[in-house]
């Protein structure tokens, strides 16, 4: 659980967070390199603007919104520092979302920060349809690269949620073989 101390607090991964990131990017991450922003409070300014702008209601209280530059990750809370339950809605499978965004940045430079922000002005922008969805895009031949980035870390997010609790992830399982490619 997110502690209620929320003074800055910029670190590496803890080793854990590191051990569980690499069930989904093995070792095409340069962990080392990642830092962690805690208790920042501008990513959720950002995320209510841009609802306002929208013309959307403000978020709802406890909902957040983290911002990932380079190799760096932008909470507004701070993350728990002890392995958590994997559902826990602020805890790795939230990392693991913004980890797939410093992966991007790896792998394509700054030109992901430009496709994140062409899809956060889309509806829907999170969506990929689900295990349907994916079996579907992937039937079609569409791989990990035809996902806008906030998709591409939703399946990362779900597939590593499914890895914890044991589920099929044979849908999602082609797009991380893509991801562990490139």
């Amino acid at each position: 659980m997110p502690t209620t101390d929320c003074s800055p607090r910029l670190r590496e991964l803890y080793p854990w967070e590191k051990e569980q990131a690499e069930i989904v990017f093995a070792d095409r991450l340069n962990y080392s390199r990642v830092r962690v922003h805690e208790c920042v409070a501008w990513p959720d300014r950002i995320h209510r603007l841009a609802r306002r702008l929208r013309g959307l209601t403000a978020p709802g209280e406890g909902e957040h919104n983290a911002i990932t530059l380079g190799f760096n990750c932008y909470f507004p809370i701070r993350l728990p520092e002890e392995p958590s339950d994997a559902d826990h809605p602020f805890g790795m499978s939230w990392l693991i979302h913004e980890l797939t965004h410093v992966w991007q940045y790896q792998t394509l430079g700054w030109r992901y920060l430009l496709r994140a922000i062409a899809a956060q002005l889309r509806s829907a922008p999170y969506d990929f349809g689900g295990e349907e969805g994916l079996r579907v895009a992937r039937q079609a031949g569409k791989t990990l690269k035809e996902l806008n980035p906030e998709q591409q870390g939703e399946v990362a997010k779900y597939y590593y949620l499914r890895m914890r609790r044991n589920l099929d992830v044979s849908a999602w399982q082609p797009y991380l073989d893509d991801l562990r490619r490139m």
